[in-house]
């Protein structure tokens, strides 16, 4: 899976659920039964919208998804109190945390995948301009420099010395 295409995936579905929360705060609010929270649910939705333009513009978006991995926290801590027994609607509440856990764990992969120094290519590239990933073949020649370069691998001046 690339986490590249991941990221801004859940970028969209940052801002789609963020204009939910600030649209729809109110039936939210009473479908968790806990309609004393609305302006929480709102803020939390212009944080979602944020983080998912953040996630949208950014080249190498892992500032946004760790962001995106806060912000679920946020939501677990805010979602907790409604699993009180005075809640009628706790059930629900129960539905949305495990929602929420669901996709921190995808926020989570992805932001230590984009975290990492791994490309986001093959693993030939990740290979050859990061270093051998255990289990991964070691006959992997850096890729030749351009034509009238004076720049040379290290592989590309060792076979040239082995020719001699």
């Amino acid at each position: 899976m690339n986490e590249m295409k991941v990221a801004r995936r859940l970028g969209w579905f940052s801002i789609g659920l963020g204009l939910t929360e600030i649209a729809a705060g109110e039936t939210l609010g009473r479908w968790l039964g806990m309609e004393h929270r609305v302006g929480l649910l709102r803020a939390f939705g212009i944080r979602e919208v944020a983080t998912g333009c953040f996630a949208l513009t950014q080249e190498h978006p892992i500032a946004a998804m760790w962001g995106r991995v806060a912000g679920d926290v946020m939501d677990l801590a805010a979602l907790a109190p409604g699993l009180s027994e005075d809640n009628p609607k706790r059930e629900n509440v129960a539905l949305a945390i495990g929602t929420v856990a669901g996709i921190t764990a995808l926020d989570y992969w992805c932001a230590k995948r984009l975290h990492s120094a791994r490309p986001h290519g093959s693993q030939r590239v990740h290979q050859l301009y990061v270093g051998q990933e255990p289990g991964e073949p070691t006959d992997a020649q850096p890729p030749p420099s351009p034509p009238g370069s004076r720049v040379q691998s290290k592989a590309t001046k060792s076979r040239t010395r082995n020719r001699s």
